[in-house]
């Protein structure tokens, strides 16, 4: 008997999908659902997320600081971002639950050429309306409007943030039991914490 011919596969414009991105109304609340019923976790939960007042961004070409709160867990490889934003500043997360949404908002990619990725999907008439700068490094990250057919928006990551990525994956599987909401102040405070560097 002869051995079967491989599959056929496609190969992902941008890589796997590394992040599925949820907006909740209120981030105590989800990070508890996902914990208690879905037994998913544990979370590094980020009280003050990027920091008060959060770095500047532009949403739509209107410079904005978005306040947040923010979970990161893991569904095996791929990474769980809740997001709860605090202030009434114009975003993509504000105008996903004034639309009456609430749950997975983005998909998000680390890709590995980041100006390859916008070229690509820009091409194809992915719109930029999220550009969020990233100090001593060359390129933001994106979100992307999407096809209907697509629905979530796309959030495209610079590579050098998989340094960020593994540091919180790492940290959140040497978990040994208790509390399985590991708290820090800001993602910078654990960042620094974990040593992470950007340094290619």
């Amino acid at each position: 008997m002869s051995a079967p011919e491989p599959l056929q596969t496609l190969t992902p414009v941008l890589g796997p999908a590394t992040q599925l991105g949820f907006v909740v109304r209120d981030l105590d609340e989800a990070v508890r659902h996902w914990i208690d019923v879905l037994g998913v976790g544990p979370f590094l939960f980020l009280e003050n997320g990027t920091g008060r007042p959060a770095p500047q961004s532009i949403y739509r070409g209107q410079e904005v600081r978005i306040d947040m709160r923010l979970a990161f867990g893991f569904i095996g490889d791929v990474q769980l971002e809740l997001i709860q934003q605090v202030n009434d500043a114009p975003s993509p997360y504000q105008t996903f639950l004034d639309e009456g949404r609430e749950g997975l908002q983005h998909l998000g990619y680390w890709v590995p050429d980041h100006a390859a990725a916008r070229s690509r999907i820009e091409a194809e008439g992915y719109v930029p309306e999220l550009v969020i700068p990233i100090a001593g490094q060359p390129d933001p990250i994106i979100y992307y409007s999407t096809p209907s057919v697509v629905g979530p928006m796309l959030e495209i990551v610079p590579p050098r943030w998989r340094h960020a990525r593994a540091a919180v994956s790492n940290h959140l599987k040497a978990w040994s039991g208790g509390d399985p909401l590991i708290r820090f102040d800001t993602y910078g405070a654990f960042l620094e914490h974990a040593g992470v560097s950007f340094d290619d």
